[in-house]
């Protein structure tokens, strides 16, 4: 599986790794341990609003994430866990 790049004023991968669901965790989601399970989905529902997916557990696990909810913005960087590939 590709990385999954995200743009804006940088340009930002997750790696194969980061977009599937912890293994050791899929007994909480009544998952099979024999599976892998995807944490990416496309959002079918339109709004008018300006996406169509969000950036929960997997993404936020793996880069520094601030909220400036003032101005409307959100700002991101990497972390030591952006690049790993384990799971």
């Amino acid at each position: 599986m590709p990385s999954l790049t995200f743009l804006s004023q940088n340009t930002y991968s997750l790696a194969a790794n980061g977009q599937i669901w912890p293994r050791t965790l899929n007994g909480s989601i009544r998952g099979s341990s024999n599976y892998i399970y995807l944490v990416i989905k496309k959002i079918s529902m339109n709004h008018g609003y300006y996406f169509n997916f969000v950036l929960g557990y997997a993404f936020l696990e793996r880069f520094y994430t601030v909220y400036d909810a003032t101005s409307n913005r959100i700002g991101i960087a990497i972390t030591p866990w952006t690049t790993v590939v384990v799971n």
